[in-house]
């Protein structure tokens, strides 16, 4: 499809929703997440994209979309703010959707109120293995807005799972620095475990696919929406191709938001 402006859109792999109001208004959220080859595309008529409601953070990269092509900015720091001021007029959400798209690659995040801190996260061959190679998103075909999800964000409940969802982010960063994948499953199957806490965030139809793999977790808000996978050996992946045929592969996206006659 020809573009002049794409923006891609992105996995969250630990720490989703530790980017957001109210746990921000007295927390430091802490997020991992990568963006990947699908994208929100301005052809110079209009924004389209072929992954809405997959929990791959689209409206996010849309609005980066548009601090660049209604606000005309150009510095990627300035466009990730605008983009989130834009979401916050129609949308309850946090940062980390503009954050990936703006910036692309595989990045840990820092969240406190409207301020964010990124350390990049080299995708080394052992990391791009894990994350990529042997790995799967799967739709499971029902679309779901995060606002049923920040029903229960403010219940007092929900704060000390925000709480672990946030340290086990961090843990996540220091793994993935030292390309320790067991470790960076691990850390992914304790993600779900605390995830799977949440009211509506779990169905059977995404436990079951979980069971199958050698750990995975709901990207965005859940209850429906994209599931990633991991698995550990091609063996695995390969066995749980044949029962499910319609895997969506992808590659991790190590560049930005970027406009076709040159760069941001």
């Amino acid at each position: 499809m020809d573009w002049k402006v794409r923006a891609p859109l992105r996995v969250d792999l630990s720490g989703g929703w530790t980017d957001a109001a109210p746990f921000t208004e007295q927390h430091v959220g802490a997020l991992v997440n990568f963006a990947i080859d699908k994208f929100q595309i301005y052809d110079g008529n209009e924004i389209s994209c072929g992954w809405l409601g997959m929990g791959l953070g689209t409206s996010g990269a849309y609005n980066v979309i548009k601090a660049i092509t209604e606000d005309g900015l150009h510095d990627r720091e300035k466009i990730l703010v605008r983009a989130y001021q834009r979401e916050l007029q129609e949308n309850v959400c946090g940062m980390q959707d503009m954050a990936a798209s703006t910036y692309g690659g595989l990045n840990y995040w820092e969240f406190y109120r409207d301020q964010f801190y990124r350390t990049s996260i080299p995708v080394t061959g052992e990391v791009r293995r894990g994350l990529q190679d042997l790995a799967v998103l799967v739709n499971t075909g029902k679309s779901r807005s995060p606002r049923h999800f920040f029903v229960y964000a403010s219940y007092p409940h929900v704060e000390p799972i925000l709480i672990k969802l946030s340290e086990i982010a961090t843990r996540m960063r220091d793994e993935l620095l030292s390309d320790n994948m067991p470790r960076v499953r691990q850390l992914v199957r304790d993600t779900w475990y605390w995830q799977n806490r949440i009211p509506t965030v779990g169905t059977p139809e995404i436990e079951n696919l979980i069971k199958m793999a050698d750990a995975g977790k709901v990207c965005g808000a859940g209850g429906g929406g994209c599931v990633l996978l991991l698995f550990k050996n091609e063996k695995r992946l390969e066995t749980f191709r044949e029962k499910h045929k319609e895997v969506i592969p992808y590659k991790i996206w190590e560049k930005g938001v970027e406009k076709s006659e040159g760069e941001i």
